[in-house]
């Protein structure tokens, strides 16, 4: 018994070593696929070969880490083997490991410290395998950009044709976009994507075929906002979509910037949706902030598409802007991540990663004080002041005082844009309880109010506005 005793001793100290340097396997695994990114980009020739060195540099020393890891795991688990041997004057050699009993506890050694909690330092609802998956599946453009050629081809093969009807939901953060996205997706006729569709949300399909989930559990978001998600909810995930095409070259330091995509582009947007699709007789809805970023270039390719934009009281939706920054801020700190998870989909709206639009003629991007409700009304001056030169019949402006206590009239009108016949859901309407009595530039408050106001007679084509306030 003492030998099946030592023998569960040494493989329960091997497997604990390499549990408790598992970060450096997780590296090794990131570094292979980082290097098969660089070995698929499209990079000149001298800044590709320096590239894939930097690479092959960090796997190779990765390999070596893993290496030495098992060497030293080997090495301290069979202390205990050579005691033994050396007490019992047994050859080393001579023991038997492939016995059922010696199988038995090998593999009780090697199973018991997956079993020992071991505490973290940061609190995260994600597994450690979990967050591997999603770096190495979204840090990764060109490998994304392979699979969603892939996919292309397969959809190709069903003779699914690109449509120009889809509608797109957007607004400043917090101007209730997240809420009327998943009221449109009540209704059968369209398609978004969702959660589980993380992280291979360029390739969702051929992910599909793999993970399978089945849950129907859900939680309240981390905005605390009360809504609820699961692995079925709709979500803001078309973004990585242009961060992968435009290589993040619209993403700055300091601020989001207003761009042009090209056709080419365009027309892989709409292969994109039919992917997700997956039937001709869908139409494609998505929530995206920062669509208003490459409107006029989709627009110049595409009069079809229904755009949505939400507005709501300045002063309110400043004040929520804020509360939510300081929120994120601290979550963000705590869970980093949290901001990985955001810097990955181009959630750049509030938190430590807070990047505001620069349109060409932005008057407000001053570097001002993020913890002040001043610099969040600036924003949405900024914001709104721009989307007012939109001037479009497909563009649909909603007041979110209307959406929240006429839903179902709202809905109504954005279908009827779209031209389908469908069967509508009971909505509910809303009330909204926050009271804000936030300290803020008369100035600027005016400014804002006067924009608020002519956003409410904006009346350029027929109930190209929802308003009523």
């Amino acid at each position: 018994m003492l030998y099946y005793t030592v023998l569960f001793i040494s493989f329960f100290l091997i497997t604990l070593i390499i549990r408790l340097n598992r970060s450096v396997f997780y590296d090794l695994a990131q570094n292979s696929v980082t290097l098969v990114n660089e070995l698929l980009s499209d990079y000149e020739d001298d800044i590709k070969i320096k590239q894939i060195q930097k690479n092959t540099n960090k796997l190779f020393i990765s390999l070596l880490k893993m290496l030495m890891v098992i060497v030293i795991a080997f090495t301290i688990g069979s202390i205990p083997m050579v005691i033994y041997c050396f007490i019992s004057k047994i050859d080393f050699n001579s023991l038997v490991l492939s016995s059922f009993y010696s199988l038995l506890f090998i593999s009780l050694g090697a199973t018991v410290p997956f079993i020992i909690p071991i505490s973290k330092k940061k609190k995260t609802s994600y597994s450690e395998l979990s967050q591997l998956l999603h770096r190495m599946a979204l840090d990764n453009y060109r490998i994304s950009e392979k699979l969603f050629k892939y996919e292309i081809k397969k959809i190709k093969r069903k003779k699914l044709e690109r449509r120009n009807d889809f509608i797109i939901i957007s607004g400043l953060a917090r101007a209730g976009t997240t809420s009327l996205m998943n009221d449109l997706a009540k209704i059968n006729s369209f398609v978004s994507l969702n959660y589980a569709n993380m992280p291979f949300l360029m390739s969702p399909k051929l992910w599909s075929k793999i993970y399978k989930p089945k849950t129907k559990h859900v939680k309240e978001r981390s905005h605390k906002d009360g809504i609820l998600i699961g692995l079925d909810s709709n979500e803001a995930f078309e973004e990585y979509f242009f961060k992968v095409k435009a290589n993040d070259s619209y993403i700055n330091d300091t601020h989001l910037s207003e761009y042009n995509i090209t056709e080419e582009d365009y027309n892989d947007y709409l292969d994109y949706q039919s992917i997700i699709k997956s039937d001709k007789q869908k139409i494609y809805l998505a929530k995206n902030n920062n669509f208003v970023l490459r409107y006029k270039s989709v627009r110049d390719y595409n009069d079809d598409f229904v755009m949505v934009i939400l507005y709501r009281d300045p002063l309110t939706h400043a004040a929520s802007l804020l509360e939510k920054h300081l929120n994120y801020s601290i979550l963000q700190n705590e869970d980093p991540f949290v901001l990985e998870y955001m810097n990955w989909l181009g959630h750049h709206e509030f938190g430590m990663i807070q990047k505001p639009f620069v349109f060409n003629d932005s008057k407000y991007f001053v570097n001002a004080d993020k913890n002040s409700i001043d610099f969040w009304l600036k924003s949405w001056i900024n914001y709104y002041s721009y989307v007012l030169t939109i001037q479009h019949p497909n563009t649909i402006f909603v007041n979110y005082n209307s959406y929240c206590s006429n839903p179902k009239d709202v809905i109504m009108a954005i279908v009827n844009k779209i031209g389908i016949q469908t069967k509508f859901p009971d909505y509910k309407p809303f009330k909204n309880k926050r009271i804000n009595d936030a300290k803020v530039s008369d100035v600027l408050l005016e400014e804002a109010q006067e924009i608020y106001r002519r956003l409410g007679l904006l009346i350029n084509m027929p109930r190209g506005r929802i308003d009523s306030d």
